[in-house]
């Protein structure tokens, strides 16, 4: 492997880092290079909307935190919190990925380039009081001079994948959601997809053949019945009998991704236990049986709750 890329390699694999600046700033290069190999000379205004984008597909599908500290968030992943929230507001929250709504929402370029020249451009090629000759810097004008931008596409593939690794890392020491690395993944390649959730019916029939809501205890007729996630997809990232009730449509569409409190977490809890009685009784074995027992002997409900709420 070339020395540049062995050098760049070192940066974000042992570079130290406080929030996920440096992993944005990094991915932002690499892609910039992919898209572009012959074009050494970048501004930092095409690297700031690559991160808004990066940050924006992450926390409106996962809400994923990029630093400890909620209360001193840094000031590139405030800029895009706030503008989720004047998104949401008036386009509603469903979630959507940044390259398809980049004309409805206001990225201040600027901004974004002040802090990367303030506070990260300078910062990524020190490690251990030694500088890697990377790129070369001018602060003034906000640009870099990548010096081998066609070797890094070259490396592009090994590239992303230990960027991935190491903001992965990172985000795992400020999240307690599961499956954090296929979310980063999933972001990264905008292949967040949901599955249907109709091959659970005949489970959930089991134990409620009335198809009685789980908040309002009311009948659902088949206009009105849904099936949702008592905790969050966006957090869980997947679809598990255990976490899985029947409810009303409407009433799932206004809860939109609330945390439930204890008291239907203790009722989802009675509830899988009647379940799981129910699944052993008539004899039946699937691999969501299995799952649900897992998740009753793990207390998998009120741990993953726990996490949820912090």
């Amino acid at each position: 492997m070339d020395q540049y890329i062995k050098d760049l390699s070192t940066l974000i694999r042992e570079g130290e880092m406080e929030n996920t600046y440096k992993m944005v700033w990094i991915r932002s290069i690499v892609e910039s290079c992919v898209l572009d190999p012959k074009k050494s000379l970048i501004h930092f205004d095409q690297l700031s909307e690559k991160i808004f984008g990066y940050y924006w597909n992450q926390t409106i599908y996962f809400g994923l935190k990029q630093c400890p500290n909620p209360n001193k968030r840094p000031k590139i992943y405030q800029i895009v919190l706030e503008e989720i929230e004047r998104y949401r507001v008036k386009f509603g929250n469903k979630p959507e990925w940044f390259s398809r709504v980049r004309n409805r929402v206001k990225v201040p370029l600027s901004d974004i380039s002040d802090v990367l020249k303030t506070d990260v451009c300078w910062r990524f090629p020190k490690l251990n009081g030694k500088h890697f000759d990377i790129y070369e810097l001018d602060k003034n004008k906000k640009t870099i001079n990548v010096r081998s931008p066609e070797l890094i596409k070259d490396y592009s593939d090994i590239l992303f994948e230990l960027i991935n690794y190491r903001w992965t890392q990172k985000l795992e020491e400020f999240n307690h959601s599961p499956r954090i690395s296929r979310k980063v993944l999933g972001t990264d390649r905008e292949r967040v997809r949901r599955g249907s959730l109709s091959k659970f019916r005949e489970y959930l029939d089991l134990e409620n053949p009335n198809r009685i809501c789980f908040f309002t205890n009311k009948s659902l007729s088949d206009k009105n019945l849904s099936i949702d996630h008592i905790l969050p997809w966006s957090y869980m990232y997947s679809d598990d009998l255990w976490n899985l009730v029947y409810v009303d449509r409407g009433h799932n569409s206004s809860k939109s991704n609330q945390i439930p409190n204890e008291g239907v977490i203790e009722k989802l809890e009675l509830r899988n236990k009647r379940l799981l009685n129910l699944f052993n009784r008539n004899g039946i074995s699937t691999k969501h049986k299995d799952e649900l027992e897992l998740s009753i002997k793990n207390n998998s409900v009120r741990k993953f709750w726990v996490g949820c709420k912090g």
